[in-house]
């Protein structure tokens, strides 16, 4: 037997790969309730959480957490929000992450090892050398260098802190981490701006200071593909102090399906429409720079604006629905937990993941 296992990704996470391209790094950020950005706002809490959809699960599994219910669907009852859980999750199950180690393996020790990781690379369109500024086709968008690049945009160059890949990373800093080393890792879709395919530009949220020359469109999701050969997948959690951890098996549904949604999203109530206004500015970028070794002064962080920076050259006209058709992007458990794509919660802010997209 086999499946495909699908992983997506987004929110206030960070993509780290290994010099040798074998394992991504990927870290989800912990937002408390008092962060402030440059301007002297809050910045909301972010909640990191794994979701499931699958046949099937054995283990630690759970598909009626009151917590995880209410925080996605607060605009419902406490009764309607359980439900609405247990049905995005099917057979699957959610976990709250906290102080996480996440990692994925095979089902049975005697099933085949799964693939190694690889990166969907090389898809991106060029004029005259150069990288297009945003995705002309479908097949160009799942590139992973749509992923948005910190060490372009920030002042000091930004390397990584080794603390956040360390045994035990700042807890102030990681909430969980996830160490992937299998399956085809790909832009699973663009932040949306309007009607059209566009690039953002970063420059301070004061607006003060001159821009970055770093301009392009930016994923929103981030997506992982793993063939499964074998009837199960398991993902286990140890913790970052030692203390006791958990464990699912995910089995597919009737499809041949199993999708995992990594998120770590501040409480939200998606719109009833698509909307064609600007989003509004990336202010929880600022965040991003705490992960390097020596922060820029948080008034000098460059953070994401809608559309292109003045002094890049044009873009071809593509619109947004072109390059995201629905049998390429469509997401059951995006869809139930009202996180589709396609009319996604990122119309209204941009908040980018982040990391290198240069593996």
């Amino acid at each position: 037997m086999s499946f495909v296992l699908k992983i997506l990704f987004t929110g206030l996470i960070a993509f780290i790969p290994s010099e040798d391209g074998k394992e991504l790094t990927v870290l989800l950020l912990n937002v408390g309730h008092n962060y402030h950005t440059s301007d002297g706002s809050t910045l909301a809490h972010h909640v990191p959480l794994l979701l499931a959809r699958a046949g099937s699960c054995t283990g630690d599994c759970t598909t009626e957490d009151t917590e995880i219910a209410e925080y996605l669907f607060e605009d419902k009852t406490p009764e309607v929000a359980l439900d609405s859980l247990a049905n995005a999750l099917s057979g699957g199950s959610c976990w709250k992450l906290s102080g996480s180690e996440l990692s994925l393996v095979k089902g049975s020790s005697s099933d085949p090892a799964l693939p190694d990781l690889v990166f969907r690379t090389g898809v991106r369109g060029t004029v005259n050398g150069q990288q297009q500024m945003i995705p002309t086709t479908s097949t160009e968008r799942e590139d992973y260098s749509w992923l948005a690049d910190l060490k372009q945009v920030c002042p000091t160059g930004c390397t990584i802190d080794p603390a956040v890949l360390g045994a035990n990373p700042p807890a102030g800093l990681v909430a969980a981490r996830f160490r992937l080393r299998n399956g085809t890792v790909f832009t699973q879709s663009i932040a949306r701006i309007g009607t059209n395919v566009t690039p953002v530009n970063f420059k301070r949220l004061d607006g003060q200071g001159s821009a970055s020359s770093y301009s392009q469109a930016v994923a929103a999701w981030i997506g992982t593909d793993v063939e499964v050969a074998g009837d199960s997948i398991e993902f286990v959690e140890d913790k970052f102090d030692g203390g006791t951890g958990r464990s699912m098996r995910l089995y597919p549904d009737s499809t041949g399906k199993v999708e995992v949604a990594i998120l770590n999203l501040p409480p939200f109530v998606p719109p009833a429409t698509t909307s064609t206004e600007p989003p509004e500015i990336g202010k929880h970028f600022e965040l991003y720079y705490d992960i390097s070794e020596n922060p820029p002064a948080q008034e000098t962080r460059l953070v994401p604006h809608p559309g292109a920076s003045p002094s890049t050259a044009t873009y071809p006209e593509v619109t947004w629905q072109d390059v995201h058709p629905a049998t390429a992007v469509y997401s059951e458990l995006l869809n139930k937990l009202r996180l589709d794509i396609r009319r996604g919660v990122y119309e209204r802010v941009l908040c980018p993941p982040v990391g290198d997209p240069q593996p």
